[in-house]
């Protein structure tokens, strides 16, 4: 099954979690690179962008003690609300009105996450419906949603220990054209804590590894 661009969100062992994958049809020559409080998704041959100019982005951002994921510009605007004390649910509602889907031949829903201590939040703006979704991340575990066939929010079989570990398990997930991946890994020590997070970021990608 071809899904499109996955975003995950989770936790394990008290600690946040999100990932993402970039899986493509049209654009695979693509890299995710980090870049200290991003990760940069973009083509090998920039000018592919003349081609299409949504295929390179920050996937991911850190706003202070939230990360922020998303499959597109949007990515930035939710982590400026976010850093400006907007609530997450609120932000990424607002930045998903804001930007709407993709303009593409496709209509290409635009997805995001955030994660924040104990909690989660997934948001899908397509073509017709714009939906926003917080989640308890009490217990380890994920929830994804994906721009084409799991459009939905569900539950995602996901673990791992560290930010490459989210990355790789992304990557890995049993869906068709997988290109690279990304993902960022709470390693504060303290989830739960009103002390600053400290996200780790780490970027896979099959040909470096």
């Amino acid at each position: 099954m071809y899904v499109g661009r996955i975003v995950v969100i989770g936790r394990t062992g008290g600690r946040a979690w999100a990932g993402y994958r970039v899986s493509s049809r049209s654009f695979p020559n693509r890299k995710a690179k980090v870049r200290r409080d991003s990760v940069l998704v973009s083509p090998v041959d920039p000018k592919d962008l003349e081609k299409n100019p949504y295929i390179a982005y920050n996937c991911i951002r850190i706003a202070g003690k939230a990360a922020v994921v998303a499959n597109g510009t949007h990515a930035d605007m939710i982590g400026e609300k976010i850093t400006d004390g907007t609530k997450p649910l609120e932000a990424i509602a607002f930045s998903l009105t804001a930007y709407g889907h993709e303009r593409d031949e496709l209509d290409t829903p635009r997805i995001a996450g955030v994660v924040m201590k104990g909690r989660g939040w997934l948001g899908i703006a397509r073509k017709d419906e714009i939906r926003v979704r917080e989640f308890d991340l009490s217990g380890d575990g994920g929830f994804m949603v994906a721009t084409y066939e799991k459009t939905e929010f569900e539950e995602v079989s996901l673990r791992g220990g560290s930010a490459g570990e989210i990355a790789k398990g992304a990557f890995d997930l049993e869906y068709e054209k997988p290109v690279c991946s990304a993902a960022a890994f709470d390693d504060s020590g303290d989830g739960d804590g009103d002390g600053c997070s400290c996200f780790r970021l780490a970027a896979y990608n099959p040909a470096t590894g």
